[in-house]
């Protein structure tokens, strides 16, 4: 009897466990409810976003092929010159001497080993000139042609920028639109952390990589931009972030930071975690902290488009240096931050 009942009591046991599963799993937590709907409002951000982060950069593209073209028409109308100048030099030497009676010079010749000799130089002048005015040809070929190039470049710039312009003014709406939103969630998930510390000890808050926080604490959207052609030959070595004008930006792990402005950058700030790693946030609007110690999370500046920005395309241009060394792709990093 106690056999059978031991073995009905198993079956049972067994039977809840897959009839129930969830009752096994502990259910998420207030802070990892709020950190979901934040997750949520970013995702619908970044696919509004996706349409003008490809116009942006494509536009950028355009703009540096034509800075590369129009380096290139300095150094073909430099070659077109130099040529120019050695035909000219030709022709004034042969006004000097007269036309070449190529008869004259050959009949006048002593013996016919003299006559052969005069032909073999009557011959290479002629190569001569013919390779110089081939050069000259070829040279202002190549002008005219990226003359052309150019010119397809800058309606394609005026084209792009016009479906920037309408983008802008769409995911501005847009971020507008979110930025309540994202600001009543993220006061309430710092509440419940501290509550949840104060009674736990801990937090079940998601942490990024090495416990990075997110730069951008706000509405935005960002794209794999690592190595995107830039102009001067210059590739791109961080991410963009693309959010509203004074979005707060937030140190990414504690350490030390310094500001300084250049023509690039603009407003910019490094920041050097303790553990290492160096932090890069450049065209900021304006600074919050501009030097000393920061705690991962900690408001450093606000978004902008100082430098080389665009005023209609607002963003953070943010790079990661492990061990404070070359710079790697962050999209990747940032991706599990959120």
């Amino acid at each position: 009897m106690r056999k059978r009942f031991t073995a009905w009591l198993l079956v049972a046991l067994m039977t809840a466990s897959m009839v129930f599963p969830a009752a096994t799993a502990a259910a998420p937590t207030e802070v990892q409810r709020l950190q979901d709907q934040i997750k949520q409002l970013k995702d619908e951000v970044q696919k509004a976003g996706e349409a003008y982060s490809a116009a942006y950069w494509q536009l950028d593209k355009t703009r540096a092929e034509m800075a590369d073209v129009d380096r290139g028409i300095g150094e073909a109308e430099g070659k077109v010159a130099e040529v120019g100048q050695r035909l000219s030099a030709r022709a004034a030497a042969m006004y000097r001497t007269g036309s070449y009676d190529y008869m004259a010079i050959l009949l006048s010749a002593s013996d016919f080993d003299e006559m052969l000799t005069r032909l073999q130089y009557v011959q290479r002048i002629n190569d001569s000139d013919a390779s110089l005015i081939a050069e000259a040809k070829t040279a202002r070929e190549e002008l005219a042609a990226q003359k052309a190039q150019l010119e397809a470049l800058e309606k394609s710039q005026a084209e792009e920028a016009a479906a920037l312009k309408k983008e802008a003014e769409r995911i501005e709406r847009e971020l507008k639109a979110q930025q309540a939103e994202y600001t009543k969630l993220q006061k309430k998930l710092e509440a419940a952390i501290a509550a949840e510390k104060a009674r736990t000890g801990t937090t079940t808050a998601k942490a990024g990589p090495n416990g990075m926080v997110f730069p951008v604490r706000g509405p935005n959207y960002y794209n794999d931009t690592w190595g995107a052609a830039r102009s001067g030959g210059r590739t791109h070595k961080g991410t963009d972030i693309m959010a509203a004008t004074g979005t707060p930006c937030v140190a990414v792990l504690s350490g030390t930071v310094r500001s300084k402005e250049n023509s690039l950058g603009g407003k910019t700030i490094w920041l050097t975690a303790d553990n290492g790693w160096a932090f890069y946030y450049a065209h900021l609007n304006s600074y919050e902290v501009t030097s000393g110690r920061v705690q991962a999370g900690q408001v450093i500046g606000y978004v902008g488009s100082t430098g080389n920005a665009s005023a209609s395309a607002p963003h953070l241009h943010f790079e990661i240096h492990p061990g404070g060394g070359a710079a790697v792709n962050p999209y990747p990093f940032l991706q599990k931050m959120q």
